[in-house]
């Protein structure tokens, strides 16, 4: 996918920020990536109180990991996206502080909102959901690209979770994991598509006759996305079933043929790649633990933290470091700090499955994991928040990059 920068050369500090989407965006998941699970840890070790609004410190976790740090994501990266979609200028200015103002009265809910009335506290936090719809929706409309119109859907769908998970129409925790169950839909559909693009690119640039090429698209991806989303339903309903476990079991070993089908091994002197195809690979692997946890062998924390931390942490870490160089005119290369940023982000997810399947040593090995995460996303912070809050590279500046 080529990258359109339609950004007008900005005039002071503030148009640069809010020129596209993904700066104030990306910056929020970083941030968000540090403050949240800060104050998880805090709250797991009895350092600090937890808020009350969102009910217990699980809850809370639970809530401002999905819809805090994936949201940001999510909204930076379609953002990003649909201007390359439609071919008109991103997304900018007053709109996009808007839609920062939505994201930053959620969190307050969340932190503040203890005392204030339900109600309101559901509609402050939903309405970051609804300003995005509005902004992704009028550029593919003005543009004509009704194609693209179904992910209105989806965000649709977050609206009403988050609406759901308020106003409690549902049990809190099941809201929680129908929203994991969504997000692992959009990875599959979205990492389905760059992950082998992105990867046949790159192998075609090395070489004019690549060993071996990602294989197209076929009924094994469609079965794979099919079968994530019936078991990830069951799942939700009925985590302690024998179908969940076999379904889930089914689904895992779908999204793992799935990811070996797109040859990752040759990407491996390229970690802005092999990150995409280690992230992608933790759906198959937290959908297999899944189903041991459903089967009664260990506990679904494993599982769920091999999706949550493995696939989402690692393919929006992945995701965000790629946009924000390509958007900025910068080569697509990894540094060593961002290199150590992927494996203590990896190595976090590892220590924190090892954590679920050996209780005795849970509460150290937890407290490790967030501290791995929190380095992961520190290095994260330091090496792009200067390129996501900074100036883009200029054409001529790229064309002398270049000749040099």
């Amino acid at each position: 996918m080529a990258v359109v920068n339609l950004e007008h050369t900005p005039r002071n500090h503030y148009e640069v920020i809010f020129s596209n989407g993904f700066r104030p965006m990306f910056t929020l998941v970083a941030l968000q990536a540090l403050l949240a699970l800060g104050g998880w840890l805090a709250f797991w070790n009895g350092w600090l109180a937890a808020p009350e609004t969102l009910g217990t410190p699980l809850l809370w976790h639970g809530h401002e990991m999905l819809f805090g740090f994936v949201g940001a994501a999510i909204g930076g990266f379609l953002l990003a996206a649909v201007a390359n979609w439609t071919g008109r200028r991103p997304v900018h200015g007053g709109a996009l502080v808007l839609l920062v103002l939505c994201w930053l009265l959620a969190r307050a809910v969340a932190w503040l909102g203890a005392d204030w009335p339900a109600l309101f506290n559901a509609l402050a936090a939903s309405l970051y959901w609804v300003v995005l719809a509005i902004l992704f929706g009028r550029e593919l409309i003005a543009s004509g690209n009704r194609r693209n119109l179904k992910v209105l859907v989806l965000i649709g769908l977050f609206t009403l979770f988050s609406l759901a998970f308020h106003l409690q129409w549902l049990a809190p925790l099941d809201i929680l994991h129908l929203t994991l169950v969504l997000v692992l839909m959009l990875l599959t559909l979205i990492g389905g598509r760059i992950t082998p693009a992105f990867t046949r690119n790159w192998l075609n640039r090395q070489s004019p006759t690549p060993e071996r090429l990602p294989a197209a698209s076929g009924p094994l991806d469609a079965a794979a996305a099919v079968m994530t989303a019936i078991s990830g339903l069951v799942w939700v309903f009925w985590p302690q079933s024998m179908a969940a476990a076999v379904l889930l079991a089914l689904a895992g070993g779908l999204q793992l043929v799935r990811v070996l089908r797109w040859c990752g091994w040759q990407t491996r002197s390229e970690p802005l790649l092999w990150v995409l195809h280690l992230g992608y690979g933790w759906i198959g692997i937290g959908q297999l633990l899944l189903a041991g946890g459903s089967a009664g062998f260990w506990l679904s924390s494993a599982g769920l933290h091999a999706l949550t931390i493995g696939a989402m942490g690692g393919m929006i870490m992945a995701v965000a470091s790629r946009a924000a160089l390509g958007h900025t005119g910068r080569a697509l290369e990894s540094t060593p700090i961002l290199t150590l940023a992927f494996f203590s982000l990896h190595l976090a997810a590892l220590t924190r499955i090892v954590a679920a399947l050996w209780p005795a040593v849970m509460p150290p090995l937890i407290t490790l994991s967030a501290l791995l995460w929190l380095l992961a996303f520190a290095l994260f912070s330091w090496r792009y928040l200067p390129i996501l809050l900074g100036p883009s590279v200029s054409f001529s500046d790229r064309l002398k990059a270049g000749q040099g």
